[in-house]
């Protein structure tokens, strides 16, 4: 499944919580920002996708593939990164799933 930016901004802000995107292709998306507490992403491609800033408390990215992705200050804390491919990926000043900080 694959979204262009405006659908991607419907469906983030428009939507109601939480989302569910398992399996969706997010690579290259801006979600730079976006909210997307307990969302469920698990195996989705967020490969190369700009997260910096967004808030995933409570989300799901098991096995997610998010290699080169950049969650710069995003916020993960209590999210499920189990077995996701986190090669290349930027984590600077983000929020990690056990509430410490990456730096």
């Amino acid at each position: 499944m694959e979204f262009t930016q405006k659908e991607l901004y419907q469906l983030i802000n428009l939507s109601s919580r939480p989302l569910w995107l398992v399996g969706a292709d997010l690579s290259g998306a801006n979600l730079s920002r976006a909210d997307l507490r307990g969302a469920d992403l698990a195996w989705a491609n967020l490969a190369e996708a700009d997260l910096r800033g967004a808030d995933l408390e409570n989300a799901s990215l098991r096995s997610t593939n998010l290699v080169n992705a950049d969650l710069r200050n995003a916020n993960l804390k209590d999210a499920n990164l189990d077995k996701a491919n986190t090669e290349g990926t930027k984590f600077k000043g983000a929020i990690m799933p056990d509430g410490s900080t990456h730096y």
